[in-house]
């Protein structure tokens, strides 16, 4: 089996596991008595099914970008390469201190007090936002258009994934959220 054999396997697992999010996540949103995310609670199907697809996502996309990477010998790649690294870690390193500051299991859905201040001050969606960054600079270093189409993907989920979860916050919140959203924008 070719390199490219493996490389369009993974691409399709990880391409289908995001699409089986989005598509669970839309039904959500169009139907009441369905919810996919954030989960009803920590133990539902709904949050390890969301974790299992999510890794059957993010696995394969991690195993393509080192199968798919290749350095090259111009100067302008080195270039990218720079920048993308800078990008890759800032991006994914302010996500997940931003995420330390939420709370773990505040961030998947649990009850745990809506965060308002530091990053969140700023923008309602912070980790969506670094993680942006991360996924751009991811791309230039992967350098792949599988990649690049599947953190494309990724990217895409967190601009919707505000559909999904403001709802959610609204009932748990209620009036704090409400209030919340008012003063602050939902990305920057």
């Amino acid at each position: 089996m070719t390199a490219q054999f493996w490389s369009l396997l993974l691409f399709s697992l990880s391409l289908a596991s995001m699409c089986v999010i989005l598509i669970l996540s839309l039904v959500a949103t169009l139907r009441e008595d369905f919810q996919f995310w954030p989960p009803p609670e920590r133990k539902s199907w709904q949050h390890r099914s969301f974790l299992i697809l999510f890794r059957c996502f993010l696995y394969p996309l991690v195993v393509l970008s080192v199968l798919e990477f290749e350095i090259g010998s111009l100067a302008a790649r080195y270039i990218a390469l720079g920048i993308g690294a800078f990008l890759l870690l800032a991006g994914f390193g302010l996500a997940v201190r931003i995420t330390l500051q939420m709370g773990w299991r505040n961030a998947f859905g649990e009850k745990r007090g809506l965060v308002t201040d530091g990053y969140f001050s700023i923008s309602r969606n912070p980790v969506y936002v670094a993680t942006w960054l991360g996924l751009i600079g991811w791309a230039l270093v992967a350098n792949s258009v599988l990649v690049s189409i599947l953190l494309g993907f990724w990217a895409a989920l967190y601009l919707f994934a505000p559909l999904f979860e403001e709802p959610w916050l609204e009932q748990m919140y209620g009036d704090e959220f409400r209030e919340y959203r008012l003063r602050v924008r939902r990305f920057f």
